[in-house]
């Protein structure tokens, strides 16, 4: 008995190692991911300025926001170009700039920190739907990961934010994060809706692509 005991408990520690290592690669995976947008908002907002989902492509907005959609005849939410853009309350750019710089800086945890409180100060303000966007990403990437804080963060945006910028990104990272959570089916629905609604996005062929190498 005392034995079995041993082999369970060393069974246990060699399954929660695997489990570590695979948390440590998957943030390590989707660190790479994030810096690949914040790259690409970055090279946007050279020339547009803050608030992909207030009417531009700039720092914050969709990493495929540059490409045309002008053949796309099922979308279902106005162009980045055409959406209402709500006016930024006092101190709300300045706010929202300095927690996405902590972003670009992959001080990440000091940027989860930073996002909280500008949601809190300005919960449905004009750079809302991007912080939670964000957020969304962040939670995949901070050790350990929190997939399901990063489910209901883009979830939140698509729920609260249906004509937003971000929408195919935010569907995209939904499919991947039901992907880490073993709801395959779920993953697979997210990821055909991107493809479906948003063809020539972005978004669209990173979905392709994971779905080849997934499924």
């Amino acid at each position: 008995m005392v034995l079995r005991v041993q082999q369970l408990e060393t069974d246990v520690r060699r399954l929660n190692g695997q489990l570590e290592e695979a948390l440590e690669a998957l943030r390590q995976l989707e660190a790479q991911t994030l810096e690949r947008y914040v790259d690409i908002d970055r090279r946007l907002a050279a020339g547009d300025g803050v608030g992909g989902s207030t009417g531009s492509t700039g720092e914050g907005g969709s990493a495929g926001g540059a490409l045309s959609e002008a053949n796309d005849s099922q979308k279902t939410v106005q162009s980045p170009n055409t959406s209402p853009a709500v006016d930024a309350e006092a101190g709300e750019e300045a706010a929202y700039r300095a927690a996405y710089e902590l972003v670009r800086l992959k001080e990440f945890d000091d940027a989860v920190t930073a996002f909280e409180g500008f949601l809190a100060e300005f919960p449905f303000g004009r750079y809302a739907p991007n912080a939670h966007y964000w957020m969304g990403e962040l939670y995949l990437v901070i050790a350990p990961p929190d997939p399901e804080l990063a489910r209901q963060n883009f979830k939140l945006l698509l729920d609260q934010y249906p004509a937003d910028a971000k929408v195919p990104d935010a569907l995209y990272k939904l499919g991947r994060v039901q992907f880490i959570k073993g709801n395959r089916q779920r993953s697979r629905e997210y990821l055909d809706e991107v493809i479906r609604e948003y063809p020539s996005h972005a978004a669209a062929q990173l979905a392709r692509q994971f779905l080849l190498e997934n499924f």
